[in-house]
């Protein structure tokens, strides 16, 4: 799966080189940027593991930490954040191999595998997706949504990761007005997220799906 994802990650810098111009939202070059920042940190921890070692945690400010580093960001070359990433996203794969899955902290990952996944895997999808959306490339943006849940589920991803990749996935289809579908897969996401619930109940981009009934039915504790 990292290997595809290697593989997706260098295709969609090529393209933001050939292509990108005045862009909406973060530029590719500060989605890479943000992507091997924490690349590194996790990177730094499963070494740390490897040694036997204790091993630094992620910050609890996530959000407020994000915004200070993406700062720092600005103005990165894409070749260089994208040079980055990827050296990190092999030193990742690599790092697994050696330390394979165990308990670890970071942030809600409870296992090396979850952490992996998470930070190498889903989190950059989900940011290239966005970036597609906000770009008028809503089509490629489905087409990858989709992807990730059909790759997560032939690998038998743990519920952690898959779950928010369902989530996402209703979210595209109740943007399509597909809101069975998306009420389906919502079904299916909550028992592995419970804590999407708190996040649906609020989240405007499930439009008229959070006026549903049946939704409503969904959200109860």
């Amino acid at each position: 799966m990292l290997e595809t994802e290697r593989k997706l990650e260098q295709d969609f810098v090529a393209t933001a080189r050939a292509n990108e111009s005045a862009p909406t939202g973060w530029p590719a070059a500060l989605l890479m940027f943000h992507v091997g920042m924490w690349r590194e940190r996790l990177r730094d921890s499963l070494a740390r593991m490897q040694e036997g070692k204790d091993y630094p945690r992620p910050p609890s400010n996530i959000d407020e930490f994000n915004e200070t580093e993406l700062a720092q960001g600005i103005g990165t070359p894409l070749t260089d954040a994208a040079a980055r990433a990827d050296h990190l996203l092999a030193e990742i794969i690599e790092l697994y191999d050696k330390v394979g899955e165990r308990p670890i902290e970071w942030n809600m990952s409870k296992t090396t595998t979850e952490a992996v996944l998470r930070s190498s895997f889903t989190h950059p999808r989900t940011h290239i997706a966005q970036y597609y959306r906000e770009n008028g490339e809503g089509e490629r943006a489905r087409r990858l949504t989709e992807e990730t849940v059909d790759e997560l589920r032939e690998t038998d991803a743990p519920p952690l990761v898959l779950g928010a990749a369902l989530y996402n996935l209703a979210v595209v289809r109740a943007g399509e007005g597909r809101s069975d579908q998306a009420l389906a897969l919502l079904r299916e996401a909550f028992p592995m997220r419970p804590d999407l619930k708190a996040a649906a109940a609020k989240d405007s981009d499930l439009g008229t799906l959070c006026d549903d009934a049946r939704l409503q039915e969904l959200l109860k504790p």
